[in-house]
């Protein structure tokens, strides 16, 4: 089967055909390093630990939205990690008909040292490949990073230790009960 980009019919072409090999290359990285962690979790589980670090405690509805699921499909996923002890569900008691979800203080560990070792994996592929004018592939990369709705590294880590305290547990700026 040929690429369904045709590399002739469009400029950036060269450039979404790398990125869809480099994505295949990520996927793989990130199922190793959770395998590496011993830790049974599905990719779509891994990508909510990585929104509730990065975004901080969310209702269900939002999570899912922030997903592209439905919100039943966000609630079975957050079930198994709760039971996993990655996620907690909880009620802020300025309204305490809603339920919110949290990263735990495992969930929290999980979440740091898979992309601290992601990280290296990275720093070691880059330094394989030798490649030129590295400042300028990262500059195209976070443009797409930044489209695509995320923020660059250096922004995610600050992030997660804002949402979490990575390290110390989880907390929150409303006085909360849990579920």
């Amino acid at each position: 089967m040929s690429s369904p980009v045709d590399s002739d019919a469009l400029p950036s072409a060269a450039l979404v055909n790398a990125l869809m090999a480099m994505s295949r290359v990520l996927v793989d990285l990130t199922a190793r390093t959770l395998g590496d962690l011993q830790v049974e979790m599905t990719l779509p589980q891994y990508r909510i630990l990585v929104v509730l670090a990065s975004r901080g405690d969310q209702r269900t509805v939002d999570l899912a939205a922030e997903l592209g699921v439905t919100p039943s499909t966000a609630t079975r996923n957050c079930d198994r990690l709760v039971r996993r002890r990655l996620v907690r569900r909880f009620r802020r008691t300025d309204d305490l008909r809603v339920s919110w979800l949290g990263l735990t203080a495992e969930g929290e560990e999980v979440i740091g040292e898979t992309m601290l070792r992601r990280h290296r994996s990275l720093a070691d592929l880059v330094a394989r490949a030798a490649v030129d004018q590295p400042e300028l592939v990262a500059g195209a990369l976070d443009q797409l990073v930044v489209a695509a709705g995320e923020v660059p590294d250096p922004g995610w880590w600050q992030r997660l230790s804002a949402s979490t305290d990575y390290g110390q547990g989880s907390t929150s700026a409303a006085m909360e009960s849990n579920v």
